[in-house]
């Protein structure tokens, strides 16, 4: 919050401090990516169903290239990529990544 008093953007999910910043300044002010509450739980809910294999294009191409070493040694994030990838992804991480990166996109505009 101090940074957007001070002229920072804000890219976020609406969450947290960010619904409260929204209701002071407007959403259309703010940068914003993922699901509201209901897709968030509609998520879960597929997850604690068994979902997997739900890595899109990109972001599998991405997961690929950290796990052949692109950026260095993976062994240390291994286990959360595998986590996240095959069904333990309660923070829907990988689920966000595509509204994440159209959000960035218009913030770079």
């Amino acid at each position: 919050m101090k940074f957007v008093m001070n002229g920072g953007l804000i890219i976020g999910t609406m969450d947290g401090a960010n619904v409260e910043i929204a209701q002071e300044i407007g959403k259309e002010n703010m940068f914003i990516f993922g699901e509201d509450v209901d897709g968030v739980n509609q998520i879960r809910s597929k997850l604690n169903n068994g979902l997997k294999d739900y890595l899109g294009g990109p972001l599998k191409k991405v997961f690929e290239a950290i796990y052949g070493g692109m950026f260095g040694d993976c062994n240390i994030v291994h286990g959360v990529l595998d986590a996240i990838s095959n069904g333990g992804d309660h923070y829907i991480t990988c689920f966000d990544f595509y509204t994440y990166i159209q959000a960035q996109d218009k913030a770079d505009e």
